[in-house]
């Protein structure tokens, strides 16, 4: 444990970011365990709506999982000289999977020990967020934190985020970087464009007949999701077709070789956006703080995954595009490739969420 503190010492600033976001989550959603059980303590109904409340914590539960694993699926990319210290000093690929699941842990239980101290703080009253104790029903200040039921909730964040991290890491992944294979430009095979034409049109089609328009609506927004890598290949396909010049060759192949690594996360963001939107016009953020905050929390979430595989991929972008600049390649070349490739995949991104959230609108008057 000490030689890991030293370690960390040694950490850069973005990864000091994402281990401090990953410990912010893990509060909040810590806090938000630790209400539903105060809130089963102060004021009993039915198993059932206690079990709703529960449910209510599964979302920003499942985007704290999601941060913790592309945090650590980017580790081995952004901190190589990490890498290969530990399998210099003998540590194969089960041994780095489990220590970065236990570095990641750390973080999140870390993250739920500070929502557990913020709770008991609130639920004595040294410091009041809101007048005249309008809290104390949901911190459960009438009846004390059963010991048992609190361990298990708080368990639960540190636990899903390790299983997140070592589930998310492949044996490959943790090669050191010099060892590691370059992306390359995987085409989608005829059944995943079949699946991604056919699902949103089979989901809309239920929704406009009428059949079954809530489980229509969300196979629609589903299947807009699981269209975006394609959408992001064809799209690099549509840049370097016929004669292209230099910036949109390289801006087209480029966008066809990060089309999977970043189309998965903007496939979520995609989802996840439009997702959100039902539930927001449907509830109302303003009348339901308790919404707000998780869908705050999810939205940091997911916009924290995107933006480690965006830096993931730059750092990817810059070592295969150092041999240009060796051969004397101007960098206002590579500037211009930059901004056309992510005006490309800006385009698709809006383009999905759009029809995402049309879809979405039309949904949330059946809800």
């Amino acid at each position: 444990m000490l030689a890991y503190l030293r370690l960390a010492r040694g950490y850069r600033t973005l990864a000091l970011c994402r281990w401090l976001l990953t410990a912010a989550a893990s509060a909040a959603v810590a806090a938000l365990l630790l209400r539903a059980l105060g809130l089963a303590l102060t004021s009993p109904v039915p198993g059932t709506a206690t079990a709703m409340r529960l449910l209510w914590c599964l979302p920003p539960l499942a985007g704290v999982g999601y941060l913790a694993a592309a945090w650590a699926r980017s580790v081995p990319l952004q901190q190589p000289e990490r890498v290969a210290g530990m399998v210099a000093a003998g540590a194969g690929a089960g041994r780095l999977r489990l220590l970065l699941a236990v570095e990641i842990s750390l973080a999140c239980a870390g993250g739920a020990g500070l929502g557990l101290l913020g709770v008991l703080v609130l639920r004595a009253h040294l410091l009041e967020l809101v007048p005249d104790g309008r809290l104390d029903p949901a911190l459960g200040v009438r009846a004390g934190l059963p010991f048992a039921a609190t361990a298990t909730l708080l368990a639960m964040v540190p636990l899903l985020g390790g299983l997140a991290a070592a589930a998310a890491l492949r044996p490959k992944e943790l090669l050191p970087q010099e060892e590691a294979e370059e992306p390359v430009q995987r085409r989608p095979s005829y059944v995943y464009v079949a699946a991604a034409v056919l699902v949103p049109a089979a989901g809309a089609a239920l929704e406009i007949s009428g059949t079954d328009v809530l489980w229509g609506g969300l196979l629609a927004i589903t299947g807009i999701g699981l269209a975006v890598p394609a959408l992001l290949y064809g799209a690099g396909m549509v840049m370097a077709w016929g004669r292209p010049n230099p910036v949109r060759l390289l801006a087209g192949r480029g966008v066809q070789a990060s089309a999977w690594q970043l189309g998965t996360p903007l496939a979520v963001f995609s989802v996840v956006g439009a997702l959100g939107a039902v539930v927001t016009a449907k509830l109302g953020l303003g009348r339901s703080p308790l919404l707000l905050t998780e869908t705050g929390l999810v939205a940091l979430c997911v916009l924290g995954a995107l933006l480690t595989r965006v830096v993931e991929l730059a750092a990817l972008r810059r070592r295969t595009y150092a041999p240009l600049l060796r051969m004397g390649a101007p960098s206002a070349l590579l500037r211009r490739s930059a901004a056309l490739r992510g005006g490309a995949t800006v385009a698709v991104t809006l383009a999905a969420t759009g029809g995402a959230a049309a879809l979405a609108a039309a949904l949330t008057p059946q809800l």
